[in-house]
């Protein structure tokens, strides 16, 4: 079974970013922008958790 080396900092980092490129994208709709912003906000406070 592979595991992943990230930290979950690192981890939460990268699932951040990822979410923030997609925010950018042209054509979302309005549920799909504001589904992304939530995913971005429960990130944070993810992040604040581990002191990321």
């Amino acid at each position: 079974m592979p595991t992943d080396p990230r930290t979950p900092q690192q981890r939460i980092a990268d699932q951040l970013a990822a979410a923030q490129r997609q925010l950018t994208q042209e054509g979302l709709s309005r549920s799909q922008r504001r589904e992304i912003a939530d995913r971005i906000h429960n990130l944070n406070e993810q992040a604040r958790r581990f002191g990321a």
